[in-house]
Order: C-alpha cells, then structure tokens, then sequence
C-alpha cells in the first residue's frame, strides 16, 4: 500500500483511461482540484458553459472511451444535468466531477452559496441520470468509492458521478494494489452463463445457414464497446450485408464492401429499407431498438426473422438470454464453423444518392450534401470527421459518405454540435470537424467557436441558416414562435479571431467549403437556405410526426 492524495489518486485513474484532456469550467468549490490537476499530465479546456462543457466531453468520450467533465457546486453541476441525460441516453462515457461543500458544513443547515435544497440535491439529481455515484466524504471508503464510480462508467458505457468535498481534495489515503475480481469458471452461475452463450450462438448460427438473404445491423453499442474491428471481420468472415442504425451510423466502415447503407425505418432510403424488411435474418449487433432507430417505430422487423444482440441481452426469435453480453456473442460468432464458408450476395450500395440541382439559384440542403461528399470522397476525405447537431442537419448528415459520424441521434438535444466538435478534434487530433448544425442549435453554444480559437482548434462549422426552427415547424405549421433572427455568423466569427464566408448558391458553398478547407482557422460557412427546403429524410419525417402533433393540437 502507498500513501496519495484523494486529487492524485482520481488524476491517475484519468490517466489510466487514456485521457489527455479534461473539459470544465473552474469555481469555488472545484478550484482545489483544478489546482491538483496541474500535478498531472492533465490539461483542462475551459468552455464558456456548463452544457458545452458536458457535450464536449461526451465527444471526447465516445471517441476516447472515456471523457471527464469538471464542474463547480449547484450552479456549475446542475448546469450539466441535459448533457449528462444525453449521454446516459445514448451510452456514453461520461465521468462528472463536481466540488462540494467542505464536509464539516454538511451537518448544518444548507445556507451555503450555490446549495438549493438539502447538500444531498445534487447528487440526487444526478443519481436519475447515471449510472453510478458517490460522495467521497470519507477517506476510509475515498478509494473503494472512486474505483466503483469508475469502473462502472467504463464497464457500462453510461455516466458516473463524483462529487467531491472541498477538504477531501488533498486528503492523504492508503491506497491498495487492485486486483480484478476472480471469476470461477466451474461457479453455478459462470457454468449458466457458458451454457446459455453456447445456446444462443447455436441459434444463430443455425439460422443464418439457413437464410438466403440475410442481413447483418450494426448499432452504436459496437464502437461503444470497442468491437467495431471483431464486427468487420465478421462481416468479412461471413460475408454478409451490413446496415448500421441511425445512431450507429459510421460504427461499421461506410467504404466496406459489404456496406449498402443506413436504415431508418420508412425515412430512410426506400431501396435499404425494402432489402432490411425483406431480409429473411436480420442480426442485429449493438443496437438498441428505441423510437429513433426504428424510425418512430415505423421499422418493419418481423421477430420470428430478428435476432437481437445488445449489451444486457440476446433475443432470438421468442427466445430471450438475459444477463449475455455483446462482446463474447461476438467472439463465439468468429469463432463458429459458419465463419469463412458463408457465401451471401451483397448487394449494390443502396444508400439514397442525393443530388442538388445545378440549374437552382438558391442554395439547398442536397445541393450542399453533394459538395460535402466530392470533399469526403476525395483523397483528403479521411482528414475529417463528421459532427452534427439535431434536427434537418442531422438526418442530411446521414447521406455523408464517412468513417467517423457524431450526432445526438437518439436524445436529439439541441447544442450538441460546435461544443462536441472541440471535443471530438482534441480526441482526435488528426482529424478536422466539419459540422453540421441549425441556426437555432447555434445560437444556444455556437459560441464555443471562440474557445475552438483559443485552443488552436479548427472545425469547419457548417450553419443551416433558414432563420427558424424548420423541423418544428415542417411538424407544425408556420408560426412566430418557430422565426429565428438571420445573425450574421460570419461577423461573428471574425469578432472571436475565426473566418467565415456566406454562401447563397450552390456555387458559393462550394467556393466556401473550398477556402474552408484549405484554411488552417475555425472556419464557419453562414449558408442561407429557403425557409421551404429541408432533405428528403427529413421530409418524410415530419409528414409523419405532423399527423401527430396536429392531432394533439387539435
């Protein structure tokens, strides 16, 4: 056993992880730990509020495996709780780290600065949105405390919680060697467990040998769980048509032979979505059947032909396995005998080509697609990744051709966008952001480009400048709660130290994507559409929903 600081301890553990870099902004009652921090490799990037911080750092984790967020007391951490609920929602590993009120202030009434109920508010607060939490309060339970908060995010891929007293920042534990805990393989359960793997991949197998045109869909939790490269050599192995989910999307690698595209429901592509639902075996890898990935559960799965794989469980058919998870499902698969001597047909890529209209005068959504795509599949195509906020920009990024696609595809929060972007570069160096993002979504943290600037940082931020809420009022109808003012982005973004252009036509966003480009600034491209135009997911979206939604107002 050695003897460490509580701060030391918790910088190491972040270490351990792969972290470089931490997101947050300082107050009073984290301000020991930032100080700490500095005894450590770790750096922090100071965002300009809460909400960013968290969706910075959520970016950083699904890329990284694991991203920390560093946040004051009330103020600063409850902040953070949409951020956090996105991340939960969507399986990412988020770690919160907020100070707290020193522990001998807790037995008193709350009439501290930022305490809004009982000194428990917080944490309980958090406690609806993660997976794990703790209030490190004493230094005899300080290390057990820490390492189940950890382990947890990082095992469950869902957010964990540490709220840290202000005097136990520096506090000395013993710190004690871990050791993972021995599993007996020959235990009553383990010998369950093996016997119900062994089951389930037998069913699987037994069904795809005999499908005739079988399916493989891959889902988020493949590259949440690290198994994206064991899923493309299954895919390889059995030579099988690969879908991905909407939240999966780039999970599986677009450029694949075994690709043919995204399914939405009936919003995707007609051509994918008429393959998946006459598949006669679908394998679904790692997603999670929720109202986005079925495409409002427009999706026509037929159980008897679907066979589900997530991190709880299997269902195959009838037949549900609980408590199996994704990875050794994988592994027994490459494994099997039915791995290289699957011979299935792959199709043609099916995904929607969308193309703009060179004789149109306005710019429009797939006139800027098409450009987008030239860029992506071109030879600097593997210099970019793909970022994109919620509503019209999200369901056109879905016709990006790209390996490396971040969106808030099931919790749909707006904001999302310029603040992963940051997230998303600093976990990813090597790769420029070029993201997609809604005026309304930009006017909530687009000015987060001023901390992309004061980090060397340089996405390229892409703003669907249609002065509303489009989607919103596609589902509706026009009304003045929907109308958004026409900021002057590019003015904006000079007044941070950034470049712009504005682009009214086909002709001009490609003349700004190429400036863009070859700049070595935070670019952002102010791109004027019609308040009419949207993509053709997004069409058949909202004349779905709408029928809802007038409903209900009615």
């Amino acid at each position: 056993m050695n003897k460490q600081k509580i701060a030391d301890y918790i910088c190491q553990r972040i270490e351990k992880a792969g972290v470089s870099h931490t997101f947050g902004i300082p107050g009073d009652f984290i301000l020991p730990f930032y100080a700490a921090q500095t005894r450590s490799s770790l750096k922090t990037v100071v965002m300009t509020h809460e909400p960013s911080v968290g969706y910075a750092a959520d970016a950083y984790g699904r890329l990284r495996g694991l991203g920390v967020a560093l946040v004051t007391y009330g103020a600063g951490g409850l902040n953070m709780v949409n951020p956090v609920g996105l991340a939960y929602a969507e399986q990412s590993p988020l770690l919160v780290i907020s100070g707290a009120p020193e522990t001998r202030f807790r037995a008193d009434k709350p009439q501290l600065h930022h305490c809004v109920k009982t000194f428990n508010t917080q944490h309980d607060v958090f406690s609806h949105v993660t997976e794990s939490t703790t209030i490190v309060d004493n230094a005899s339970s300080a290390q057990a405390e820490i390492d189940r908060v950890f382990d947890t995010t990082l095992s469950t891929s869902r957010p964990g919680y540490l709220e840290l007293c202000r005097d136990m920042v520096n506090t000395e534990i013993e710190v004690s060697e871990r050791r993972p805990a021995a599993i007996d393989p020959n235990s009553p359960a383990a010998q369950i467990k093996a016997h119900a793997l062994k089951e389930a991949v037998g069913e699987i197998i037994e069904r795809l040998s005999q499908a005739k045109q079988p399916v493989l869909l891959v889902g988020v939790e493949v590259r949440r769980f690290g198994l994206k490269d064991d899923v493309v050599e299954l895919a390889g192995a059995l030579n099988i048509p690969v879908v991905t989910s909407i939240l999966g999307k780039a999970t599986f690698p677009e450029s694949h032979p075994n690709f043919i595209g995204n399914y939405f429901g009936q919003f995707g592509g007609p051509a994918v979505k008429e393959y998946v639902e006459n598949s006669d075996c679908i394998l679904s890898l790692g997603a999670v059947m929720t109202e986005m990935e079925t495409g409002g559960y427009t999706a026509k799965f037929n159980p008897d032909r679907l066979m589900q794989v997530t991190a709880s469980e299997v269902q195959i058919g009838h037949h549900i396995y609980h408590g199996l998870h994704l990875q050794p499902v994988v592994e027994a698969l490459l494994q099997s005998d039915l791995a290289g001597r699957s011979n299935f047909t792959i199709p043609t890529v099916l995904a929607e080509d969308i193309k703009g209209d060179p004789a149109d005068k306005q710019l429009t959504v797939s006139a800027m697609i098409e450009r987008l795509n030239d860029l992506l599949s071109g030879p600097r195509g593997s210099d970019f990744s793909i970022v994109t906020d919620t509503g019209d920009c999200m369901y056109a990024g879905m016709s990006l051709k790209t390996d490396i696609f971040l969106a808030p595809g099931y919790y749909v929060s707006m904001g999302f966008g310029v603040p992963a972007a940051i997230g998303a570069q600093i976990a990813m160096p090597e790769r420029r952001p070029i993201v997609l993002v809604g005026d309304g979504a930009f006017q909530m943290t687009g000015l987060e480009i001023s901390t992309a600037v004061k980090e060397k940082l340089n996405p390229i931020i892409i703003v669907f400048n249609n002065a509303s809420y489009a989607m919103l009022r596609f589902i509706d109808q026009q009304r003045d709660y929907f109308d958004l003012p026409r900021w002057d982005y590019v003015g904006l973004a000079k007044s941070v130290g950034a470049d712009g252009m504005r682009a009214e036509s086909s002709d001009d966003f490609g003349r700004a994507l190429h400036k863009a480009a070859l700049s070595d600034k935070a670019f952002v491209i102010d791109a004027i559409l019609a308040g009419d135009d949207i993509s053709p997911t997004l069409r058949r979206l909202t004349d779905h929903f709408s029928k809802k939604v007038k409903a209900a107002i009615a």
